[in-house]
């Protein structure tokens, strides 16, 4: 080989090393969901209490509902204060005892109410009741649907890229159940109810309320009555999930309609200290 073509063949060859380096460079890096999953499901085990301001919307039939909401929350016994910092409405729910929330409502009628956590009042326009506040309902109706399926995590989930969330780096992860469905249920027992099947089956019990016209979550259905139940608890669900903490601080959940509910985490503190008197109506920073 003279010196002319030798010169081109080792140009050629540096040209195509270099775009094979750069071409491997620009590849997204391969990242195991299950791991980052299975991380996700510890770390939820390991949170006893949290601050954090909560941003949630919500689809009430065809419209949607949103709040900004201050939540401190103590795991186990369960113990909650949360100030919806829109309307300055204040709730405080402690675990035991009556079991009702004390509310400032902020306006009318002007004083104190205790309610229901599942009563119609706390629960009007909104998907969920207060017990689901933090992450041990989400991701457990996450792993149910996830369980349900030996292949999973190959078949229905997939790393979109990395993604910046409240000054935090996040895996942007998505969960595409394919073969969403709703399927007919029949009630073959007496007792049962909208929250009863949906928490037996790892389901939204709004879904599930809104899809069959019914009345109410704890209404005792009629034996021999058919429902539409979704196969999981929605059919795209898109989640930040940071790298630090392994817990998700953006949820999206999206069924055929479109987005169903998103809830999204800021100022996000892990077990952090939270007194006793925190958990009272007559701490400083309240107004009840």
């Amino acid at each position: 080989m003279n010196s002319s073509l030798s010169s081109r063949f080792y140009l050629l060859l540096t040209l195509v090393t270099l775009w094979c380096n750069i071409s491997i460079a620009q590849q997204a890096p391969k990242v195991d969901c299950e791991y980052i999953f299975t991380q996700m499901f510890n770390a939820v085990k390991t949170v006893k209490t949290m601050r954090y301001n909560l941003f949630g919307l919500e689809r009430i039939e065809d419209k949607y509902i949103s709040g900004n909401s201050l939540v401190k929350l103590n795991i186990s016994p369960f113990k909650t204060y949360f100030k919806n910092t829109d309307n300055g409405i204040e709730v405080l729910y402690l675990d035991g005892g009556d079991n009702e929330a004390l509310i400032n409502p902020n306006g009318f009628p002007y004083f104190n109410v205790h309610l229901d956590p599942h009563g119609k009042m706390m629960r009007k326009n909104q998907h969920h009741t207060i017990y689901r506040l933090g992450y041990n309902y989400l991701t457990s109706v996450l792993y149910y649907s996830l369980s349900k399926y030996p292949d999973a995590y190959k078949k229905y989930i997939t790393y979109v890229g990395d993604t910046t969330w409240d000054g935090q780096v996040c895996y942007k992860i998505q969960v595409n159940f394919t073969d969403f469905a709703y399927t007919n249920y029949t009630v073959t027992q007496e007792g049962e109810t909208v929250t009863k099947i949906a928490a037996r089956y790892g389901l939204n019990d709004y879904e599930v309320l809104n899809a069959n016209k019914l009345s109410w979550y704890d209404d005792e259905l009629k034996v021999g009555k058919t429902i539409q139940l979704p196969n999981t608890y929605g059919k795209t669900t898109i989640m930040f999930i940071r790298k630090d903490l392994f817990l998700p601080v953006v949820i999206r959940v999206y069924d055929t309609k479109g987005l169903l509910e998103a809830y999204t985490y800021t100022k996000l503190q892990i077990n952090p200290y939270i007194s006793d008197d925190e958990f009272t109506e007559n701490f400083s920073d309240y107004h009840f």
